[in-house]
């Protein structure tokens, strides 16, 4: 096999391990206990770096999957027969016990992610676990998400298993049709798993489809249990706007910003499916929520047949409402890159200034790069290359570095 072929395979084995990775560990922690999740862990990469050396010369099986969760069961159970207990547990089973239906890994991830939900730990560690055992996110990812240092999150992983395995002992299966408490978590799980997929935070990551496409998928999953949730109608919706523009959001490997998108590219199909979603709310039922306000901003932008036509106005109003609900600096940093197309730049650049003092090393980038932006749009090119030389002292992303040098190189 050439190296054009090892290529295919290590991309291949890369999607099917985002498309995969929870639904393997889901369907083999039901079977086998959650208290055996460490394992489980170790036995599903190890199926992936089986499946990397065999397909590499065997090709790829017909049925990728099928073939993952038989190698994962083989080395969980080999791993289990270890120790004396083991050999108990595996005793317990029979051979039809033992059997693995790919079918049902849907109901499992969800099952799963309701048993993260029900273990005494904090919210943000709820969503730490659930994003590095089902999401299959690495310890920089997980860093980007939360905004934590890579040590922070280690440690937090570390301390968190002892209880995921305790808690397995008195957990009673869930009934998965009453989800309404349970869904604020879910859907915070799924919306950063989507983030991660719209703009990735690897060193050599751009877009990554199969993490957004997997977020949108669960979503709807969820509806079989919330017909009427206004926040995973919404949710669904925002991700379907988001995924119709991503034919247009790079060329040639650089980013390419909303103003300058060739908006014929944007998928129509997808945008209607969005609104589809978005009908459904009836807000008269239910409490304004993010949501909800981020699915209507990025209406707004797909409405407008052009840049110069987007309705900025309501645009800020929107932002207005958002930050009432979320009062961070990066929404507000994005509802000053909104009122740059309406107001003077040098109210809004003495405005962004003032967050300065409170950034923290995930907000330098976004920070630094909208200053450049107010003052490029303020024809102040020297000052404006002057934060775009700082911005790129924040990221490590290659695409994020070429768009920035791009635009260095644009201003003189």
């Amino acid at each position: 096999m050439n190296n054009s072929d090892h290529k295919t395979i290590y991309k291949f084995a890369d999607h099917l391990f985002r498309e995969s990775h929870g639904k393997m560990i889901a369907l083999l922690s039901v079977k086998f206990g959650y208290q055996q999740i460490d394992n489980i862990v170790d036995a599903v990469q190890e199926a992936f770096e089986v499946a990397l050396n065999e397909w590499k010369y065997k090709g790829i099986p017909n049925n990728s999957f099928a073939w993952l969760i038989q190698v994962s069961k083989n080395k969980l159970i080999n791993k289990i027969k270890r120790d004396a207990v083991g050999n108990q547990i595996i005793l317990q089973f029979d051979t039809e016990d033992l059997q693995l239906d790919p079918d049902e890994a849907e109901d499992s991830l969800i099952r799963l992610l309701v048993y993260f939900s029900k273990i005494n730990l904090s919210d943000r560690n709820k969503l730490i676990i659930a994003l590095f055992y089902l999401c299959g996110f690495g310890y920089v990812e997980i860093s980007h998400a939360l905004m934590l240092s890579i040590e922070a999150i280690k440690k937090i992983i570390g301390r968190s298993k002892s209880l995921i395995k305790n808690f397995a002992v008195q957990y009673e299966d869930y009934d998965l049709k009453v989800l309404q408490n349970e869904m604020p978590y879910l859907l915070h799980v799924l919306y950063l798993m989507f983030n991660e997929g719209f703009k990735s935070s690897r060193k050599n990551g751009s877009i990554h489809h199969d993490l957004c496409f997997e977020s949108i998928r669960l979503a709807i999953l969820l509806k079989n249990y919330q017909q009427e949730s206004c926040e995973l109608n919404a949710i669904i919706a925002l991700f379907f706007f988001h995924v119709a523009r991503f034919p247009a959001r790079m060329h040639n490997d650089i980013w390419i910003s909303m103003e300058h998108q060739d908006r014929t590219l944007w998928d129509k199909n997808l945008i209607l499916e969005g609104f589809a979603y978005l009908n459904r709310i009836d807000l008269k039922k239910n409490k304004l929520n993010k949501f909800y306000l981020e699915a209507l901003i990025a209406s707004v932008h797909l409405f407008a047949v052009n840049y110069k036509k987007t309705n900025w106005q309501l645009l800020s109003k929107l932002y207005t409402q958002l930050t009432l609900l979320e009062p961070t600096i990066a929404v507000q940093i994005n509802k000053i890159i909104v009122e740059s197309n309406y107001l003077p730049i040098a109210g809004l650049i003495e405005k962004i200034n003032n967050f300065e003092p409170d950034l923290n090393e995930f907000l330098k980038f976004p920070f630094y790069t909208t200053l450049a932006h107010l003052y490029e749009k303020n024809k102040m090119n020297q000052l404006a290359s002057k934060y775009y030389l700082r911005a790129l002292l924040h990221t490590k992303n290659h695409f994020d570095r070429d768009y920035i040098q791009q635009k260095i190189a644009q201003i003189g």
